[in-house]
């Protein structure tokens, strides 16, 4: 895990934490497994992008299972590669370099940090592609002043640039939004995704529903300039900047940073369990073996982090 991962796992619950610093999960979530091809998307060098990240998401599919309660688990796959495809048009310019990666950063008590920010091309700036079924102020202020966004922004001593992307609920294995899924006119074959007069009001029955991974025939490009034409496009994609946080705030977020990172990598006795962390606001990927009171194990579906090559 890079160390803002490691961070938000060690908070809720320290044993988590430790285990974290350990063990990883052999079967990958959809979420992680959309930020892969994501990440390949906007820092490849090739032109083709979205199908950059499309494939990076079938390679590590064929490696790795995932973590679905779904029969056709290939079909999720292939939803999840069209909505790579389009969010990395979406998030990336056609004209813009590729985006870059962090160098590790060393804190004051000799602890590294690892980032899992992107860079601007031209270094001025972090970055974020921050991924969300909805949107709230209560998730406007959750993702802004966490680990991934805040922590980064302290350690580097760079504004943030954090791309938030609503995908839409997860229902029977596709995500129902903007991205995904739409509407075409059966005649005209005109995409449309909302009314601009009185968008309450549904479209006929006549409109065929229309998911993204299905019609080849329809562009990248077109997709997007129908949810811009539609007005859906900026309730979707947005950038929330998260500036630099004054010297003294600073200082104690990096200081803070190093405290907690030495916890976690010089434990080496186990902490107590957390009960209340279980299962909200997430299941906790430990809690099978956790609650059996064993170590993870490839029993409980972990390998072992040295043991990666």
């Amino acid at each position: 895990m890079n160390s803002p991962q490691l961070l938000s796992v060690y908070e809720p619950c320290n044993r988590a934490g430790i285990w974290s610093r350990d063990w990883e999960r052999i079967k990958i979530d959809l979420e992680e497994l959309l930020q892969a091809g994501l990440k390949e998307g906007v820092t490849t060098t090739r032109k083709d992008i979205g199908e950059a990240a499309g494939e990076r998401i079938m390679d590590i599919s064929a490696g790795r299972e995932i973590v679905s309660n779904q029969h056709d688990i290939y079909s999720q796959v292939v939803h999840h590669c069209a909505i790579a495809d389009i969010v990395s048009h979406a998030v990336r310019k056609p004209s813009e370099a590729p985006w870059l990666l962090p160098e590790p950063v060393g804190l004051p008590n000799g602890q590294t940090w690892h980032s899992g920010a992107y860079l601007s091309p031209d270094g001025t700036k972090l970055r974020r592609i921050a991924l969300t079924s909805n949107w709230s102020d209560n998730k406007h202020y959750s993702f802004a002043r966490s680990w991934f966004s805040l922590g980064e922004v302290a350690i580097y001593g760079l504004p943030m640039q954090q791309v938030t992307i609503i995908l839409g609920q997860m229902k029977n294995g596709k995500r129902h939004g903007f991205w995904s899924h739409g509407l075409r006119h059966p005649v005209s074959k005109q995409l449309r995704f909302r009314k601009k007069i009185d968008p309450s009001t549904p479209f006929k029955s006549s409109w065929i529903e229309v998911w993204r991974e299905d019609f080849n025939d329809i562009s990248t490009s077109e997709w997007l300039a129908g949810m811009f034409k539609d007005g859906v496009l900026g309730d979707v994609a947005f950038t929330v900047d998260v500036p630099v946080p004054e010297r003294d705030v600073r200082k104690k977020l990096i200081d803070l940073a190093a405290r907690r990172l030495d916890e976690i990598y010089e434990a080496n006795i186990l902490p107590e369990k957390q009960l209340s962390t279980c299962d909200w606001p997430e299941v906790c990927i430990h809690r099978s073996h956790c609650h059996s009171d064993a170590e993870p194990s490839g029993r409980f579906g972990f390998v072992r982090l040295d043991s990666i090559g």
